[in-house]
């Protein structure tokens, strides 16, 4: 009896050890597990802070990429670059929605992330190198390209200067060389040669005029234009008459001679024939040689 008794205290002893045991080990298993999950939480929101950060370099170099390069963009900043870029981007995206999603709940998982992690921010300090390299490049190219443009506008303006100098070199030179029609005098001749004092009696109207000294200007034949405009303003002029240039338009006149001019004083008659009534009243001549207007005076008939 008593060795019954004994045995029954001992199996409620053991059944006692064995339900602490349990519910130790389940407090612990529970407490082990509470611990897991609190790492495997903090290891997420780490890795969440560190992908969001990854997300935020990898848009500051692509904004790098596709507006920051000016100019240069399209020679410097590749589609290739910039597609890998994207595609890294990509990945650090598809990350961050594993771990909002709870799917990475393992530690092999975590730890796979983790090292995903590392490889994209090891990728990024590639690329960043790339970019930075690319920029530095854009900016010498921006710089070399200021100092070019810079030099063209120096070149530029020294040329349009030049231009200028020799335009009013040359528009001296041909001031210095315009022929001048010095000592003009008009003279109204009758039938004999002589001075005309009476308009009816009037044969002849002699022009005549000295073309003053000029080395500067051209030697050899010269043509010299006589126009005569009578007091209603209406030009004296023959039959058939021909133009010469001035100003850019082609004129009649009313005389014409061609002399040799050797740079020295030259004496030029001209005779306009009358062979029309003259009106009373002021007539006004212009001579012209070279394009030009060398002279002009006027004589009342």
């Amino acid at each position: 009896m008593k060795v019954k008794h004994v045995i029954i205290a001992a199996s409620a002893v053991i059944i006692a050890l064995v339900a602490a045991f349990y519910f130790v080990l389940r407090n612990e298993r529970a407490q082990l597990q509470e611990e897991k999950d609190l790492f495997a939480s903090e290891q997420k929101e780490i890795m969440q802070e560190e992908l969001q950060k990854l997300a935020s370099e990898y848009d500051i170099q692509y904004q790098k990429l596709s507006q920051g390069m000016g100019e240069q963009k399209i020679s410097l900043a590749t589609d290739s670059l910039i597609s890998q870029l994207l595609s890294e981007r990509a990945k650090v995206e598809q990350l961050q929605k594993e771990l909002k999603s709870n799917k990475a709940t393992s530690a092999k998982r975590i730890g796979q992330l983790t090292q995903e992690i590392s490889t994209l921010r090891n990728v990024l300090k590639n690329y960043v190198i790339q970019i930075d390299s690319l920029q530095s490049a854009n900016d010498r190219l921006r710089q070399e390209n200021s100092e070019v443009r810079a030099s063209y506008a120096r070149a530029t303006n020294e040329a349009q200067q030049l231009s200028n100098e020799k335009a009013q070199l040359s528009d001296r030179v041909k001031l210095a060389a315009k022929l001048d029609a010095t000592r003009i005098s008009i003279t109204p001749m009758d039938k004999r040669g002589k001075l005309s004092k009476k308009l009816e009696k009037t044969v002849n109207i002699q022009i005549h005029f000295t073309v003053a000294k000029n080395v500067t200007a051209a030697v050899g034949e010269k043509t010299f234009y006589c126009r005569i405009t009578q007091p209603n303003e209406e030009l004296l002029v023959k039959p058939g008459a021909g133009t010469f240039p001035f100003e850019g338009k082609q004129i009649p006149y009313s005389i014409r001679r061609e002399i040799e001019y050797n740079g020295e004083d030259t004496a030029v008659t001209m005779y306009w024939p009358v062979e029309e009534s003259l009106q009373s009243g002021t007539y006004r001549v212009k001579l012209f040689a070279d394009g030009n207007l060398i002279g002009q005076a006027s004589f009342t008939l």
